[in-house]
């Protein structure tokens, strides 16, 4: 019979063998552009939330800020990617994908695609449980310090817990979530 801890171990080398295998994937494909994971990750980042300063970049990224400035120097002397003032801070500028920078995020999303065929072969109810449970492990490797960065649904001040299973409720969209509907990473996030 497995243990609780043995089942923890398991767990976690299976999350990271599929982290391994996402990773080797995508570090292909940016070097098919020719550009660096990292960079590859800011395009990913910029074209899901439109903008961002430099120091949150770094803190989403989990880098420091002069290795993400290289990345964004690197980026922006390919015409990827451009800075911009910030519309709530004039004093600050903000990162930004340019034309082209948005039509290789296109591009780079229609080649992650095939990533997600393995997924298909699972069942949705399967999958949004496993999303939860996901999501929820972020949510504690977050308390314990692991993670900095977390703006999924359940760690959000408009998200309250499901009172039945697997339907919980955003206030702030006033809409009722069922686990499929969590989101990882959402703009309307609201820290604790």
């Amino acid at each position: 019979m497995t243990s609780r801890g043995e089942l923890d171990r398991k767990f976690i080398a299976a999350v990271e063998r599929l982290g391994r295998a996402l990773r080797f994937a995508r570090q292909q494909i940016a070097t098919t552009h020719k550009i660096s994971l990292l960079q590859l990750q800011v395009i990913e980042l910029l074209a899901a939330v439109g903008s961002r300063r430099v120091g949150e970049l770094a803190s989403e990224l989990d880098v420091t800020q002069p290795t993400v400035s290289d990345a964004l120097a690197a980026l922006e002397q390919k015409g990827v990617l451009q800075r911009e003032r910030d519309a709530s801070d004039g004093r600050a500028t903000v990162v930004v994908l340019s034309g082209s920078g948005l039509a290789l995020a296109k591009k780079l999303a229609t080649e992650l695609d095939p990533l997600l065929d393995a997924r298909r072969a699972t069942d949705d109810d399967e999958q949004a449980m496993a999303l939860r449970m996901l999501l929820e492990e972020i949510r504690r490797l977050q308390v314990d310090g692991v993670i900095t960065v977390n703006r999924s649904c359940l760690t959000c001040r408009h998200y309250r817990p499901p009172n039945r299973p697997d339907t919980g409720h955003c206030r702030f969209l006033d809409v009722q979530l069922a686990d499929r509907d969590l989101r990882v990473d959402c703009s309307d996030h609201l820290a604790p």
